[in-house]
C-alpha cells in the first residue's frame, strides 16, 4: 500500500465486500470510498471514510462473519463495519486475544464461519 493512498486497498475492499455481501447494499461502490485516515494499533487497525450522511444520522454495526488468516497472526481477524446512515463511516480490524499484527496484509485470506 502507498502511504496516503486515498482508496480502498485490496484488503479492505475484500473485507468489505465479504461483510456487505451484495455491492448494492452501499449508497456508493466500495471502489469509490474516499480513505480519510487508516490508524494501526498494534492489535487492529482502523480505516475511517469519508460520509456525506450527517452526523445525526443512525448509527449501525456490520459484523464480519468470516476469518481473515494471516501469516504470522495464529488467530487470524476479525472485522466490524460502523455505518453512518447509508454509508460507511470506519472499517475497524482486529486480531482475536492479545496478538500483535503490524499491519502486513501479504497472504491474507477469508474464509467463511463455519
Amino acid at each position: 500500500m502507498k502511504p496516503g493512498q486515498l482508496t480502498p486497498n485490496a484488503f479492505e475492499v475484500a473485507v468489505l465486500r465479504t461483510i456487505v455481501g451484495q455491492p448494492q447494499a452501499l449508497v456508493m461502490s466500495i471502489e469509490s470510498l474516499h480513505v480519510l485516515s487508516r490508524e494501526f494499533t498494534c492489535v487492529g487497525s482502523f480505516t475511517k471514510f469519508k460520509c456525506s450522511e450527517p452526523d445525526t444520522s443512525p448509527r449501525r454495526h456490520m459484523g464480519l462473519n468470516a476469518l481473515v488468516t494471516l501469516p504470522g497472526v495464529p488467530n487470524g481477524l476479525g472485522a466490524v463495519l460502523h455505518m453512518l446512515g447509508r454509508e460507511p463511516e470506519c472499517l475497524e480490524v482486529f486480531t482475536f486475544g492479545t496478538e500483535a499484527w503490524d499491519g502486513t496484509i501479504e497472504g491474507f485470506s477469508i474464509a467463511s464461519a463455519a
